[in-house]
């Protein structure tokens, strides 16, 4: 019982995150809500870190050169790559779609693992990764027949590449050092902070005037919990149940994310984007089976 206690958390609020973003995208740039994103998270996990008792001083100091570009590296393809590409593509897309693309992460993760680890696929993951490919084609089939500029084909292939990054940290994570979970988590999101304000003083415009109390109200949300403690939640669930568990959670996002987006967002949804939400997430189910 106490795994779903994780589960159904993580994934109606990694799922919710296309919602609020959606909300504030009219009023702060990408790279400020990515820059936002990872230092109020990072400040989130640095007050939970002050309160777990136990990490041990000495280990959490020894760290080689190896273990720093780990971290850099992780923090790059979890944090600053995909959260600009996310707020990005969603200026130009749907969160329902925002939503549906990210969900395909797990298949990303499959093929990154062949790639890098030259692992051979089973038939499962062979046919889990056709049909989410399929599922990729319904979604985005009503924009096919645009020009490959438009901002309908940009906002796709950059939550594509969002998506792709996302699975990229996901397999550099097994490599981090045995420290608490949530040490490991804020180290990451402290060094993608380090990274985004400098990049974001530079390339924008920080005018927060704009900004009423619900704005800062959902940006703290994005920050603080749909950043900060789900990304803890998440290591501890896979601690906990295994990653194999713990990845049953991308089966919810899209649809949280779609329910969100229809119903308060007011987006239209097309059966093509159903036929390949439902697509999507049973080539998910599909590449997670294992022979008997």
């Amino acid at each position: 019982m106490k795994k779903y206690v994780f589960l159904i958390p993580i994934s109606i609020i990694w799922g919710s995150q296309f919602y609020f973003a959606e909300k504030v995208l009219d009023k702060v740039e990408p790279v400020t809500l990515a820059t936002i994103r990872a230092t109020v998270g990072a400040l989130t996990l640095s007050v939970i870190a002050v309160f777990i008792k136990n990490l041990s001083p000495k280990k959490e100091r020894r760290r080689s050169l190896q273990t720093y570009i780990l971290y850099v590296s992780i923090a790059l393809l979890e944090a600053v790559i995909p959260f600009f590409l996310v707020a990005w593509g969603q200026q130009r897309m749907s969160s329902s779609l925002a939503s549906i693309l990210i969900g395909t992460t797990p298949i990303w993760t499959i093929l990154i693992v062949k790639v890098v680890f030259r692992e051979k696929l089973s038939f499962h993951q062979i046919t889990g990764v056709i049909l989410g490919f399929i599922g990729i084609v319904f979604v985005f089939s009503p924009s096919l027949g645009d020009n490959l500029l438009s901002n309908d084909a940009a906002g796709f292939v950059a939550l594509l590449i969002a998506a792709i990054s996302y699975a990229g940290a996901l397999v550099l994570m097994q490599y981090l050092p045995a420290e608490a979970t949530v040490v490991s988590m804020r180290n990451v999101l402290c060094i993608a902070a380090v990274i985004l304000i400098p990049i974001t003083l530079i390339l924008e415009k920080l005018i927060f005037s704009t900004l009423g109390t619900r704005d800062i109200v959902d940006l703290f949300i994005l920050g603080a919990f749909q950043t900060g403690i789900v990304y803890w939640f998440y290591n501890l669930l896979v601690h906990m149940e295994g990653a194999v568990f713990a990845s049953f959670s991308n089966y919810f996002i899209p649809i949280v994310g779609v329910l969100l987006g229809s119903l308060i967002l007011e987006e239209s949804v097309s059966i093509y984007m159903i036929i390949g939400l439902f697509i999507i997430i049973f080539s998910i189910i599909i590449s997670r089976k294992t022979k008997n």
